[in-house]
């Protein structure tokens, strides 16, 4: 399966101007433009699993001593959860801010369609590569080896919120005396009840 439910994509006029170090300033058009979901791993916002922050797809410290963009360009900002961010920090594999990777090792800016090329996501929610720069993103970029367990709970959880939205809704527009509506909201039910077992096992994981 592809890694992302789907493809990210930066506004061309976001919604402020910060300066300087103000770039956090733009999170909230980040949000939306990255679907709420980490622009790495693809774990979605709304679990309690880890903060999220505005991330420098280019890292601010290389900027800081070698860029020619701002800090708060918009095109350079990332949508990330904080496990990814401290995984990736300041790692960059070249002298220009114009080469992302060098085919072995490096990163693939996410609103690229180009990331599908070089990682994906088993039928369980595991992210695997299929690449040697896949293999860098998953075992050094973002250390997703070391947090498939979690990766996968949050994929699946995310899975099921997504299927018991479409059917309540689906459910809001039927015959409450129905049989089909019995039928949808039996299968609602069992959902949920699955879905909470997923959130409890995520909760232990961090106990």
């Amino acid at each position: 399966m592809t890694l992302r439910g789907k493809i990210p994509c930066r506004r061309l006029n976001p919604s402020r101007n910060p300066s300087g170090e103000n770039w956090r300033e733009h999170k909230a058009d980040l949000k939306q433009d990255f679907n709420r979901h980490c622009a790495y791993c693809d774990s979605f916002d709304g679990f309690r699993d880890a903060f999220f922050e505005v991330d420098h797809f280019i890292p601010k410290d290389f900027l800081l001593l070698h860029g020619t963009i701002s800090l708060t360009a918009y095109r350079n900002l990332v949508y990330s959860c904080r496990h990814c961010n401290n995984a990736k920090r300041a790692q960059w594999p070249s002298a220009s801010e114009t080469v992302s990777h060098n085919g072995k090792e490096g990163f693939i800016d996410p609103c690229s369609v180009e990331l599908d090329d070089h990682l994906y996501r088993t039928k369980e929610g595991a992210i695997l590569w299929k690449t040697p720069l896949g293999k860098w993103m998953c075992q050094k970029g973002f250390k997703f080896d070391e947090r498939q367990d979690v990766i996968k709970l949050l994929y699946n959880l995310n899975r099921l919120r997504v299927l018991i939205e479409k059917l309540t809704a689906i459910n809001e527009t039927m015959d409450k005396k129905s049989k089909e509506y019995k039928k949808v909201q039996l299968k609602i039910m069992k959902l949920a009840v699955t879905y909470c077992e997923y959130h409890r096992e995520l909760m232990d994981f961090y106990n």
